[in-house]
């Protein structure tokens, strides 16, 4: 997170914000101490009670943040946040660790993300019951929406001999 001092005594606190793509882009905010609804307003969400905002935590983790909420963004690594159109949640696994997706599908390429692998070095797949594993393709997007926790993991694909 970047702070800058404005021409007056206001000082701003930069976050990066992105949808769903994982394409993010800096928001300025004045208050260091805002609400879920101050974060998704200023990226744009109308009705703010119609988005879920998560925090990417620098640890990999996704935490949802409530509407009335606040988050202490002069913390160290209070910064990446997602804003999405949805009022659910979806939560799978992915090496073990439990997030919650605020979309019924989701891509190759936010698992690898939020794995913190390289999508040219690892494939990611599927554990289905009962049947054998699906790789995850680029255009191809898992289902999050069966009841039971959809679970997914990542495997090398690419190694240098050395």
């Amino acid at each position: 997170m970047q702070q800058n001092q404005d021409l007056g005594s206001l000082s701003t606190l930069r976050i990066v914000i992105s949808g769903t793509d994982l394409q993010f882009r800096p928001i300025d905010l004045h208050d260091p101490v805002p609400t879920g609804r101050q974060i998704i307003e200023a990226a744009g969400g109308h009705p703010p009670d119609e988005f879920i905002l998560l925090e990417w935590k620098k640890d990999g983790d996704l935490h949802e943040i409530e509407l009335d909420e606040t988050v202490d963004l002069r913390a160290p690594g209070t910064e990446r946040f997602i804003v999405a159109k949805s009022t659910v949640t979806y939560r799978f696994e992915i090496d073990g660790r439990r997030h919650e997706w605020p979309e019924p599908n989701i891509t190759r390429e936010v698992l690898l993300a939020l794995a913190g692998q390289d999508p040219a070095q690892f494939s990611v797949w599927q554990e289905i019951r009962n049947a054998a594993d699906k790789e995850i393709l680029s255009g191809q997007p898992a289902d999050l929406t069966p009841k039971e926790l959809e679970k997914f993991y990542t495997v090398v694909t690419h190694t240098t001999e050395g």
